[in-house]
């Protein structure tokens, strides 16, 4: 049973690394570790416990929890671990193979409801931070349209990730958009030098492969741009859009003073975290507390809602307390206040959103008894 110091732990790993990953970056992963049998999968628990425990977290809050963000260097170590374990040069190939429409949830469906692949590839690269801290462009020339990727500078970056995001960006595309027969790629990019699996490449993209390319790149023909997505849907992409929109404010404004004012926050959610209180413990009126965050395009109530928002979630998986108890904890008058705006967070009670995560990937993996 998670606790509150476990939570404690899980917020301070993703302080530390400051870029996070979501979980399901790691989805894919286990899927090959599934696949490879039980032996195989139950050692990677092991030794992905141990991994986590050196964090400060554990396979029960990941299993919990599936929407949790962990720390950049964090996820790169297990899925580095994890291909290590299969002991095959081309399982990051083949994981970013096995992806499944819904894995990448609303970064996912965001994309597929797109009206074309050109719209999808922009909204991709807006939206990619939803799942890793990387850049997706696209660059046109001429008759070629390269969808661009790369990790963000700085961060850890193997070859192998590489590997598996090109794998992984063309295999969503196959599966989202209408192909009608036709092969979508001119060629592959590859930056790295080609490794010794590097026959298997046009096997998996369907098209010629370079190495030592300047980019990584899945290229297109500028009129396969225009080709439709299969789920087009303006009203839901919308719906999506706002969505993603707050998610990604809501990773933007853990810097800075947004950060601060979120920290009294949660120091004072018991309470209620009025305004006026934060206000005073930060040592500063309440209508210059609004004036300083809507400098960085946010407001009180959005954190207050924010913070409620992402508590009520981890209390709901991380731990058995009871709903009433959740309620009170995060400052609600009452249980059906509470109720309320969880319907408005995640269209569901609470009861039914704590039983959601059963059936997840990770939840399978990471209940496996040691």
């Amino acid at each position: 049973m998670g606790s509150a110091a476990d939570s404690e732990h899980t917020g301070k790993a993703m302080e530390a690394s400051g870029s996070t990953v979501g979980l399901m970056a790691l989805t894919p992963f286990l899927r090959s570790l599934e696949a490879a049998g039980p032996e195989a999968t139950l050692r990677a628990f092991e030794r992905g416990e141990a991994i986590l425990h050196r964090w400060g977290l554990s396979g029960e809050e990941l299993a919990n929890d599936p929407s949790l963000r962990l720390p950049h260097d964090l996820v790169i170590e297990l899925q580095m671990d994890f291909l290590d374990l299969l002991d095959d040069p081309s399982a990051s190939l083949l994981a970013g193979q096995r992806l499944q429409p819904g894995d990448y949830e609303l970064l996912e469906y965001l994309c597929a409801t797109c009206g074309t692949l050109g719209e999808a590839i922009a909204c991709l690269g807006r939206y990619y931070p939803l799942l890793i801290d990387a850049e997706h462009t696209l660059a046109v020339e001429g008759g070629r349209a390269e969808a661009r990727f790369r990790i963000r500078p700085g961060l850890q970056a193997p070859d192998a990730i590489h590997e598996f995001a090109l794998a992984s960006n063309f295999t969503m595309t196959i599966l989202h958009m209408e192909l009608e027969g036709a092969k979508p790629l001119i060629e592959v990019c590859v930056a790295h030098p080609a490794p010794p699996h590097h026959m298997l490449f046009p096997q998996v993209f369907l098209a010629p492969v370079r190495f030592g390319c300047e980019h990584n790149a899945l290229v297109f023909p500028v009129a396969m741009l225009d080709q439709p997505m299969r789920q087009a849907d303006p009203v839901l992409h919308a719906v999506l859009t706002r969505q993603a929109d707050r998610e990604l404010s809501a990773l933007s404004t853990r810097s800075a003073f947004p950060a601060q004012v979120r920290e009294v926050i949660e120091q004072l959610l018991p309470q209620g975290a009025g305004l006026e209180q934060v206000a005073d413990r930060l040592h500063v009126s309440p209508s210059a507390l609004r004036t300083r965050l809507k400098q960085y395009g946010t407001t009180y109530s959005d954190l207050l809602d924010e913070l409620r928002r992402e508590h009520a979630r981890r209390a709901l998986r991380q731990s058995r307390r009871s709903v009433s108890e959740i309620a009170h904890a995060l400052g609600f008058a009452n249980p059906p206040a509470f109720h309320r705006a969880f319907r408005r967070w995640f269209g569901v009670t609470p009861v039914a959103f704590r039983e959601s995560a059963l059936e997840h990937p990770a939840a399978r993996f990471w209940r496996r008894p040691g």
